[in-house]
């Protein structure tokens, strides 16, 4: 059996292993919210890069939309110089 002495003594131990495994899984719960804060700022990040790219997407769309019609365009003039020079209005 062990003497009072003993016991004291572990039981000290026993509360310093208890206050250091506290300030350890505070500590933990610390960089889970850093984490957690950072991952928020992570999706609202690529929120606004998808709003972005679907900005841009529409805005090549269009371009694309503009060239195809000028090209038409042109094929039509040249084809009308070439094939009905009288309908061409230059």
């Amino acid at each position: 059996m062990a003497s009072k002495y003993e016991i004291e003594q572990m039981l000290k131990q026993e509360v310093e292993n208890t206050n250091r495994l506290t300030k350890h899984i505070e500590a933990l719960w610390e960089e889970i919210g850093q984490k957690q804060n950072r991952v928020q700022e992570l999706n609202w990040e690529i929120d606004e890069l998808k709003a972005d790219n679907k900005d841009l997407l529409n805005k090549c769309k269009e371009c694309l939309e503009k060239h195809k019609r000028i090209d038409k365009a042109q094929f039509q003039k040249e084809w009308l110089e070439h094939f009905k020079p009288s309908k061409v209005d230059n």
